[in-house]
């Protein structure tokens, strides 16, 4: 059956899926999202990275840092867009502070069930939806109080449903798209990959 649990296994670990009964929609167990420096990891002495300052092309930026298995700086923006993710993305991503580069995502509040958020992908560029993007920039509104727990995050390329439990326990949902139909090669499997 479709709708049946099923493990996708990630360089972060393995991660459990479930695709709704209708087959429009997939669960994703994210995991936990983190703001602990020293997990992210940012420099500096260790803390939450919560509200600090970045100066950067001439701006000052508010921002917070979580991790979900892979580094997120989220700016807090009144207008968040492409030219801002742009323009500072790629001198975030590679700022001192964040010694393995960090994705970054630029997001503004609209209520306490949505944000809305656009996105520079560390070593992608500006890139129009991410689920961990998502998850972390959700986590950051939750933490900061400006969100419940139910969060509808709004990108150029989509919406994703975020949901935290048990603290920042996350599951993701998100509309599914069938985009090929395919055959794997028997070789593909002789080096070892499953």
């Amino acid at each position: 059956m479709t709708d049946q649990p099923f493990t996708v296994e990630t360089l972060g670990g393995a991660v459990s899926c479930q695709v709704s009964p209708d087959s429009r929609q997939v669960t994703v167990e994210m995991g936990e999202v983190r703001f602990d420096s020293t997990a992210i990891p940012v420099v500096g002495e260790a803390r939450e990275v919560l509200n600090e300052e970045i100066a950067i092309d001439g701006e000052r930026l508010r921002f917070c840092a979580a991790t979900i298995g892979n580094p997120h700086c989220v700016i807090l923006s009144d207008h968040p867009t492409p030219e801002q993710a742009r323009r500072f993305g790629p001198l975030i991503e590679v700022d001192p502070r964040f010694p393995n580069r960090t994705n970054v995502q630029f997001m503004k509040v609209t209520d306490r069930d949505n944000i809305r958020i656009e996105i520079w992908e560390r070593g992608a560029g500006y890139t129009l939806a991410s689920g961990s993007s998502s998850t972390a920039a959700a986590a950051v509104a939750l933490r900061l109080g400006l969100c419940d727990p139910d969060i509808t995050v709004h990108m150029p390329g989509g919406r994703l449903h975020i949901r935290f439990h048990d603290g920042f326990f996350a599951t993701m949902t998100g509309p599914v798209t069938k985009i090929c139909d395919g055959v794997m090669a028997d070789e593909m499997f002789e080096n070892g990959l499953q």
